[in-house]
């Protein structure tokens, strides 16, 4: 049996590790670390119109929007690896595979996953972007 500390939730982004702490019959959870394969982490970060329209394009010819996204990692597009060319090949290796399974309908559907993972990573970047909004509350005893 599982024990609270070794807790691991599988999501749509893969399995999520997390650290649990029990005090006074209560569990917190501290951090959630993910942790990704190679292709998952060479995904870049792109603005959410390109990222929208790479996942179109995956979903109308399979491939083709993760082609679209291997040359915006040679413009500067983030990923989690540190070189920009590795990024750059994983994406190409990445489309290619897709292209040559869609045959059998497996390149298809990792393809409009691959396009869903463009628009999330696309959309979780564009929150940390946001200006906070701040409320002043003023008391009602003076």
């Amino acid at each position: 049996m599982a024990t609270p500390q070794d807790d691991v939730k599988t999501s749509l982004t893969g399995p999520q590790r997390k650290n649990v702490h029990i005090s006074d019959e209560k569990a917190e959870i501290i951090e959630i670390a993910e942790k990704h394969g190679p292709l998952y982490n060479a995904i870049p970060c792109m603005p959410l119109p390109v990222a929208v329209m790479c996942c179109v394009l995956n979903i109308i010819i399979p491939g083709l929007g993760t082609i679209i996204s291997a040359f915006s990692v040679l413009c500067g597009a983030k990923t989690r690896i540190d070189k920009p060319i590795k990024a750059f090949g994983l994406n190409i290796l990445s489309a290619l595979l897709q292209m040559a399974s869609f045959i059998i309908i497996v390149g298809w559907v990792w393809s409009i996953i691959w396009g869903m993972n463009f628009v999330q990573i696309a959309m979780a970047s564009g929150e940390s972007q946001r200006i906070p909004y701040y409320v002043r509350r003023q008391s009602s005893v003076e």
